[in-house]
């Protein structure tokens, strides 16, 4: 099964995304604008549509940029013009993202596979002051002493661990005690961790991007069933429920929950508060200058926005399941008016033509029966036609009768238009209840 996903992935025309700009002629122009709109020193994974079509209209200004795969129509066309169509052209192509918020506003931001393009180009063009490996190999120790303690399921094997742990913290506090002197990290161990910290975060809001494009495949999903016939209201919500049950069951949707139980946690908003200025009170007393400050700054806004975004995608899904069952009840009710009316129309053509006395119309063990008594048989004429009557004036208190406007009678003008001068005598405009 390897190769085929090889195949679709490199196919021309329905590859994946992040290769699709690869290979745009105008990648350079895509990569770098978007890069520094949305990834820069000022993070902003959210940008309405009339502020990025501007900035980027400022771009093409700034850097001269001239389209290869322009047409020649679009030669003399202005920055905003060619701004507006690149926008669209990106969004179709899966670059970008366009939502509405709760304003009405067009929003766009960046969709996970190329978030993943701009982070690689962007290691490329970029060489790091320094690589960091030491945190890197004592998180990969502290994962796995965390993978193998939580793991435990042998409770004696759990204690012995704990009272390890506490005795190695008994000697560490004697040892401080003694000696009255911690050591800490040096400034380079500080740079190392809080790159690593802020690379964590961006592949956390990148990872928020892919739950929230999960519920939109979903509720795409369920709109191409939708347009199947042989779908009924039932086996659309059965098909729903059981993709959003099965996205809460992976290890994505789990892992999502229980961090969404953290990030609402008022003692771990508040821990996550302190730390972060903590750690901006030792950069600041240590005069380093990290290369991304905002990001950690604002990281807890930027998380309770994605995570919004989720819900609003989850939202959206549950508003798309009850139109589904509004629909479905609508359609019911004009498929149950069209069989009556078919019905009808049925019986009144065979009203002049009643069944044989020998016709069976239900046969039980070779013997005719009739669910209902006979109906009396009567020889008289049936009444048809429209009889004629006399048209009244209404009086106010009755109830007006529209009957005799669909009456198939001949109107006569005259009378009528006297009726009307006659009520505008008195009264500046008549009702059509008034006159007829």
């Amino acid at each position: 099964m390897l190769y085929p996903q090889y195949q679709a992935f490199f196919d021309p025309e329905r590859g994946a995304a992040s290769l699709r700009v690869l290979r745009a002629r105008n990648a350079p122009l895509i990569l770098c604008f978007l890069q520094q709109s949305f990834k820069a020193a000022m993070y902003a994974p959210v940008i309405s549509h009339d502020l990025l079509t501007a900035h980027l209209a400022d771009f093409l200004q700034e850097w001269n940029v001239v389209e290869e795969e322009d047409d020649v129509a679009d030669l003399g066309s202005a920055p905003e013009e060619k701004a507006v169509k690149l926008i669209r052209e990106w969004v179709r192509y899966g670059y970008l993202t366009l939502y509405t918020d709760e304003q009405g506003q067009d929003q766009h931001t960046l969709t996970p596979p190329l978030e993943s393009v701009l982070d690689w180009v962007a290691a490329q063009l970029t060489k790091r002051s320094f690589v960091g490996t030491e945190s890197r190999f004592l998180d990969i120790v502290q994962k796995l002493r965390e993978l193998v303690r939580e793991s435990q399921h042998d409770w004696e094997t759990r204690v012995a661990e704990l009272e390890a742990q506490r005795a190695d913290l008994d000697r560490q506090i004697r040892e401080l005690k003694i000696t009255r002197q911690v050591q800490s990290f040096e400034d380079f161990q500080v740079k190392e961790r809080f790159e690593a910290v802020n690379l964590l975060a961006r592949t956390l809001l990148r990872d928020f991007r892919e739950v929230e494009t999960n519920f939109r495949d979903i509720t795409q999903h369920l709109y191409q069933q939708q347009t199947t016939l042989h779908h009924t209201k039932g086996s659309l919500l059965t098909l729903a429920l059981d993709a959003l049950d099965a996205l809460r069951q992976t290890d994505q949707g789990r892992s999502f929950d229980a961090f969404y139980q953290h990030l609402n946690d008022p003692r771990q908003k508040a821990e996550l508060d302190e730390l972060i200025g903590q750690v901006f009170d030792l950069l600041q007393a240590r005069a380093i200058t990290p290369a991304d400050a905002l990001l950690l700054r604002r990281l807890k806004p930027f998380l309770l926005g994605e995570g919004q975004k989720v819900n609003a995608a989850f939202q959206l899904l549950a508003r798309k399941l009850e139109k589904i069952v509004a629909e479905k009840n609508l359609q019911d009710r004009r498929k149950s008016r069209e069989l009556t009316r078919d019905i009808r129309a049925l019986a009144f053509e065979v009203l002049d033509r009643p069944p044989p006395p020998a016709a069976v119309f239900l046969e039980i063990d070779g013997r005719a029966d009739y669910l209902a008594p006979e109906p009396e048989i009567t020889l008289k004429q049936r009444q048809e036609g429209i009889k004629a009557r006399t048209l009244r004036v209404a009086e106010v208190a009755d109830e007006p009768d529209f009957a005799p406007l669909v009456n198939q009678q001949v109107v006569d003008k005259t009378v009528l238009i006297a009726q009307i001068q006659t009520l505008l005598r008195d009264q500046s405009q008549v009702t059509l209840a008034q006159v007829v």
